[in-house]
Formats: structure tokens, C-alpha cells, sequence
């Protein structure tokens, strides 16, 4: 169910999933709060060849290099404006996760997962926990961000090495 534009409501009895909401060009995202780190500002980033071309390139996070991920490019293709840095846990550390503005914390109710995300496949399904609504625009509920490249790791490891 959902409120006016900017809330979202769980229905009643439903717990739902307390999550950051964001924008990642056109489409409204959240990320489950539980995997975010922190919000801040965009960072340095140093550019890495041969990397997918939603990897951005490495900054530093809490004192050690993480890949930067364009959010927007990884959903829809297209390059997307940095207004914020959403730090995530990820498989082997932390995330950078390149979005437009951060709209707040959020409860969002979560659709059966024989609703509209099990359409997703490949990497839309690895991507794409849930689908729901953010006033009368479509929300993606993203999973915890583990798509970055194995090579990407590697560099970022290389880097600290060099750092050291």
C-alpha cells in the first residue's frame, strides 16, 4: 500500500522492510538498512580500466579502497548523476553505491515472491529482491550489492597493497 507521494506504508499487520530510499535516475530504489553503512557525499574516484561500465572506479571508504557502483547504469544502462555515496556491505567488503538524492528511511511493505520480481531473470533477479510502490511510481527493492566483478576486487586489493 502506499501514502501520499513520499510514503511508504506497510499494510496493516505487515512489518514490512525499514530500507534507505533513492533515486537511481528514473526509478525510485531502496536498499534493506540493514546493509547500509552510511550516506555521504561522492568521493575522489579514481577511474580503473577494463572494469563493467557501471563499475565507476576505486575510492576510499573508512581508510580502504572500494569500488564505486553507478546504481543508475547498473539497472538501466544509461549513466546516471552522483548526488550521493550509499556505503554498503557487500561479499568482500564495502560498496560504494553512486545514486541520486537519498529520500530518507523508509518502511516499504515487500511483495510475495511470486509477485511482480519473479518476472526478474539473470542479473535483474540477482539484483531485484521485490518490486512495490513509492506513491504511484514503481520502487525496486534491491538486494545486497554483490555484483561487482571479481577483477574489480583484485584492483582494490592491488591498491591497498600499493598503499601499504
Amino acid at each position: 500500500m502506499s501514502g501520499q507521494h513520499g510514503e511508504l506504508v506497510a499494510p496493516a499487520g505487515e512489518a514490512g522492510v525499514l530500507a534507505l530510499v533513492f533515486r537511481a535516475g528514473p526509478l525510485f530504489c531502496a536498499l534493506p538498512l540493514d546493509e547500509v553503512v552510511e550516506t555521504m557525499r561522492p568521493l575522489e574516484t579514481r577511474l580503473l580500466a577494463g572494469t563493467p561500465p557501471y563499475v565507476r572506479g576505486l575510492t576510499i571508504l573508512r581508510g580502504a579502497p572500494a569500488p564505486v557502483i553507478d546504481v543508475t547504469r547498473l539497472l538501466t544502462g544509461r549513466d546516471g548523476e552522483i548526488d550521493r555515496y550509499v556505503a554498503v556491505r557487500a561479499g568482500r567488503g564495502l560498496v560504494a553505491c553512486g545514486t541520486g538524492p537519498v529520500l530518507g528511511v523508509q518502511q516499504i511493505h515487500v511483495e510475495p515472491p511470486d509477485g511482480p520480481a519473479a518476472l526478474f531473470t539473470g542479473v535483474s533477479k540477482a539484483l531485484i529482491a521485490a518490486v512495490g510502490t513509492f506513491g504511484t511510481d514503481p520502487l525496486l527493492l534491491l538486494h545486497s550489492i554483490g555484483t561487482v566483478p571479481d577483477e574489480v576486487w583484485a584492483a582494490a586489493g592491488a591498491a591497498t597493497e600499493v598503499a601499504a
